[in-house]
Formats: structure tokens, sequence, C-alpha cells
């Protein structure tokens, strides 16, 4: 029986801003440049800096590349 590793193919893009829209905006983008792109997690977080003591948003995206959007 063959057995196939498909987690050697994920890769792993974050994505970091002060809002919550900030991120999704990045996110549109990204996924519009990598349209045939399968994602298969995602995890969404907020922390405060504890030196500025501001509200960042992240946001971990775990993802199969595809050949049809190499460059």
């Amino acid at each position: 029986m063959k057995v196939l590793n498909y987690a050697s193919d994920l890769a792993v893009k974050s994505f970091v801003s002060t809002s919550a829209a900030g991120v999704e905006e990045l996110i549109n983008a990204w996924m519009l440049s990598k349209p045939h792109t399968f994602v298969t997690g995602l995890e969404f977080t907020s922390t405060v800096d504890p030196l500025s003591s501001m509200l960042e948003f992240a946001a971990i995206i775990v993802y199969q590349p595809s050949e049809q959007d190499q460059s």
C-alpha cells in the first residue's frame, strides 16, 4: 500500500495588523494573488503588545501551495 505524505507539501503564512479588518484585508489580497491555493487551517488571535499596550491581531494560515500559482 502506498501512503502519500501531504503534510510535506504544506506551507504557513502569517498576517499581523492593528485591526481585525486589517488582517482580513491582508488575507483577501493574498488569496486573490493565489486563487488555486487550498487552505487547510486558519488560526485567528489577538494579543496586547506589552511594550506599547496596543492590541494586535494575527492570523496564521496553513495551506497547500499550488503549482498553478507559482510565478
